[in-house]
């Protein structure tokens, strides 16, 4: 099971993916504390929506439902942008730098300690990496013959390694979170 997906991943854009996801979450606090706003545009639009639409007293399915599959439509895209080449590493870097920026605005420093603690996180930080790293897969092919049809075979062998691990973890990424929420939902808020 896991020599199918070392055979699919090359540890290297593992390495990369993770790396840049890693400096974008270290860069978002800092965009956000020195309000270069069109860096935080993007990541504040999505907070308003969050916080609009969103409501954790929704029941169980809902937010589970909710969490999978933007979570999964988020990813999907992530590897699926190896076909425009130079996209993979900016959305690498981009979603820990919107999760950071999210978690700044929603409760300062303290949120990307939550960030980096949070066994959510070790699920679906791993998944992240996957989907990107498979995404320079399919760059590195459209890149080294600007073929779409070879291009499109190996798209055709990644994704059941895409929806088996990526969509597996996840899974339980977003039920883990939904019990978190349901939990939380049974203490008083705390406003310090």
């Amino acid at each position: 099971m896991l020599e199918e997906l070392l055979q699919a991943l090359d540890l290297s854009y593992f390495s990369l993916s993770a790396l840049l996801f890693m400096i974008g979450i270290y860069a978002g606090p800092h965009a956000a504390e020195k309000e270069i706003t069109f860096l935080l545009k993007y990541p504040r639009w999505m907070l308003r929506l969050m916080q609009r639409y969103f409501k954790p007293d929704y029941p169980f399915p809902v937010i589970f439902l909710l969490i999978f599959l933007l979570n999964n439509l988020s990813l999907f895209g992530s590897f699926v942008s190896g076909f425009l080449v130079i996209v993979p590493p900016l959305a690498a870097f981009l979603t820990g730098f919107n999760v950071a920026v999210i978690m700044f605005e929603m409760m300062g420093w303290r949120g990307i300690w939550q960030i980096l603690v949070n066994p959510v996180a070790w699920l679906e930080f791993p998944a992240s990496w996957i989907s990107f790293s498979l995404g320079f897969r399919l760059a590195e092919a459209q890149l080294a013959r600007f073929q779409l049809q070879e291009t499109l075979a190996l798209f055709r062998e990644l994704w059941p390694v895409y929806f088996k691990y990526v969509g597996g973890m996840l899974l339980l990424a977003a039920a883990l979170e939904t019990l978190l929420i349901i939990i939380a939902r049974r203490f008083p808020e705390d406003n310090e």
